[in-house]
């Protein structure tokens, strides 16, 4: 980090760049076939790498002049563009390192594809309907199965074909166009990855285009009578139309269906993981939910067909296949009733195979909070060290914020009932939906606080260093874990039973206390406005704020109506609109609301929860009082006042 911070980066000249309706930039990197989707926050940061600053001087920049940027968010945005070969160093020149791509002499566009595709989809439907596929004779000769093999290779390889002149059509560039093997087979390939910069439209009909391609094929196979051909034209089509993997059918899902602009295909993960959660939890809402839900309904119905399929052709040509292994003395004969019989028994076996996993793996993410208890586990665990002395424990946890407001008396009694406990790198030691136990303290070491995304992929939200409590809302509120935390590091932590917890915390201080203090102070204090603060006025301050959870798509401030509240996120991410438009993303500690407040003005933004989050909300008096009681905090929050109100800036 330390290097890429003094690097000195500008922006590449090999970028090739699109600009949509609503605001998001499409960039393409041409030396290294690399590509971003950008929205107006991001394309501000990339468009100050000019090569004269620092990435650190230009970072430091933003924040002096009150721009409001997420410092992850930042540099996460210029590793990956460095990454990609969108930012360079200053003295490097740009160097060809991705695939050679190329215009085709013959292509048509988006609108005639798919108007194509849907008349070769309709001519090969018709082809598998008139043929009856379980009525197919599976290949008993040698010279059959090549058959089927060539057909197979053909759909394939027409689909490569197609979906380039498609590419070429709408002058985008086909990539690496030529042999592969990766379906068992020899066929023709392309890599469509520059649809990307075509738009949705581009992406739809370069998929929906190669979909189509078998099944043009089993029309010309049906023509011919050819039993191996339509055999051969129906795998084909199986493999273009399967959800799972970087194949066609998800490519057309993931561009009709996706709301952000650049979001990984993670769909096939959500199936795994959560979709049997989400059904039964309808109430919850997910901003990728029509993505999410259409792809794991269509891979549910791809698995069925194809059983349905393979039963009808089992049930038709199972007892042939068997006489013929039975009866047949030739081993060229044996060996091809085996090679179908076992065919189809895959076909059949490991769709429900597949099935009956994500039922599982469903059921344990919802089971496992009630029967496999993260939590558990890592309390049997021994330190293989020697416990601190109660003295040494009271002195450490009287120096952190929670434990400071507790007497001697009061700490001494926990610094007796806490259990030491140990973590290696890595180690699991609360998990996001289970039933809570234990309040822990960070003694050393360090852990990251985690929440799981949309698809089921942990993000990590939070790092807790020595003095940092988790594990207390659970406690307090008898719900759930709300995040999962691992180790970092070898850590050493402090572990306070529930009933242990109720009686000597609880007691003293109060669950509302306790829940300002770690919730609030704890998460203001990690923030610059209030880094300095003393901790009692932190408390004080605290006790101003109120928890407001929103859902995806629940409006905080209305843009043109008056606004009575300041907001800082606590979680989730919000949107900031004008007349419609996004114009920035606020991430947790970041704040809104201030410009109304400070001008006694009309609210100047929308701001919108982009998913289900929650934010620290102080009222209108509470506000101006802070600002007009610590000059610092006060002249930081005026100066994104004034940064915010440029004709480009936000809420």
């Amino acid at each position: 980090m330390h290097a890429l911070n003094e690097s000195k980066l500008r922006l590449s000249q090999a970028i090739e760049s699109r600009p949509l309706a609503d605001g998001t930039c499409l960039m393409k990197q041409t030396a290294r076939a690399e590509y971003l989707a950008l929205n107006r926050e991001q394309q501000e940061i990339i468009g100050l790498f000019r090569g004269g600053e620092t990435v650190q001087a230009i970072l430091h920049s933003m924040l002096t002049r009150g721009v409001h940027v997420r410092i992850r968010g930042f540099y996460d945005l210029v590793l990956n563009a460095v990454n990609k070969g969108f930012l360079i160093e200053h003295e490097s020149a740009p160097s060809s390192t991705g695939p050679v791509g190329r215009k085709w002499g013959i292509g048509w566009g988006p609108l005639a594809a798919t108007i194509l595709s849907l008349l070769m989809i309709f001519l090969g439907a018709s082809a598998f309907h008139l043929s009856n596929l379980s009525q197919i004779n599976l290949p008993e000769t040698p010279l059959n199965w090549v058959k089927a093999g060539v057909f197979f290779a053909l759909g394939l390889s027409l689909a490569g074909v197609l979906g380039g002149c498609v590419l070429s059509g709408s002058g985008r560039l086909v990539y690496s166009a030529g042999i592969r093997w990766n379906r068992i087979l020899p066929f023709f390939a392309v890599d469509a990855r520059d649809a990307f910069m075509g738009g949705r439209f581009c992406e739809a009909a370069v998929a929906l285009q190669m979909i189509s391609a078998p099944f043009l094929l089993a029309a010309f196979a049906w023509f011919l009578n050819s039993d191996a051909g339509l055999l051969g034209c129906c795998l084909a089509a199986l493999v273009l139309t399967s959800p799972f993997g970087n194949t066609a059918a998800h490519n057309l899902l993931h561009a009709i269906f996706r709301k952000q602009y650049q979001l990984p295909r993670c769909a096939e993960k959500f199936l795994g993981a959560k979709v049997l959660t989400q059904i039964f939890n309808w109430k919850e809402s997910l901003v990728e939910e029509k993505y999410l839900l259409v792809y794991s309904t269509y891979a549910i119905f791809w698995l069925g067909a194809l059983v349905r399929m393979a039963v009808a052709v089992f049930h038709e040509k199972g007892n042939v296949l068997l006489w013929n292994l039975s009866h047949q003395t030739g081993w060229v004969g044996r060996c091809l009733s085996s090679l179908s019989l076992v065919f189809l028994a895959l076909a059949i076996a490991a769709p429900l195979g597949y099935l009956l996993w994500v039922v599982l793996k469903n059921l344990f993410r919802a089971l496992a909070p009630y029967i496999f208890k993260a939590e558990s586990s890592f309390a049997k665990k021994r330190t293989g060290e020697p416990r601190p002395a109660d003295d040494v424990i009271a002195g450490f946890l009287g120096s952190t914020l929670l434990f400071s407001q507790l007497s001697s008396e009061d700490l001494k009694r926990v610094a007796a009932a806490v259990k030491f406990v140990a973590a290696v790198k890595n180690t699991l030691i609360i998990r996001e939906r289970d039933l809570g136990d234990s309040m822990f303290v960070v003694y050393s070491g360090k852990v990251e606080v985690l929440k799981e995304d949309e698809a089921g992929e942990n993000i990590v939200i939070a790092n807790l260093s020595p003095g940092d409590v988790f594990g207390e809302i659970a406690l307090l509120d008898r719900v759930p874990r709300n995040s999962t935390v691992r180790s970092v590091e070898t850590t050493r932590l402090f572990a306070l039973a529930k009933a242990d917890f109720e009686r000597l915390l609880v007691s003293s201080l109060g669950s509302e206390q306790i829940k300002t203090i770690v919730q609030v102070c704890a998460f203001l204090r990690r923030n610059p406005l209030f880094a300095d603060w003393h901790p009692q006025a932190l408390l004080n301050f605290a006790k101003e704020f109120q928890f407001q959870d929103f859902l995806g798509g629940d409006t905080a401030i209305r843009e043109n109506q008056p606004n009575e509240f300041f907001y800082i996120i606590y979680e989730g991410k919000f949107e900031v609109r004008k007349k419609g438009i996004a114009c920035a993303t606020l991430g947790p500690g970041e704040f809104c609301g201030e410009i109304s407040l400070l001008r006694d003005t009309l609210a100047t933004a929308e701001v919108v929860a982009a998913r289900s989050g929650r934010c620290l909300k102080l009222g209108k008096e509470q506000f101006l009082k802070f600002v007009s009681q610590d000059f610092l905090s006060g002249l930081a929050i005026e100066t994104a006042l004034e940064s915010r109100m440029q004709p480009a800036g936000t809420s």
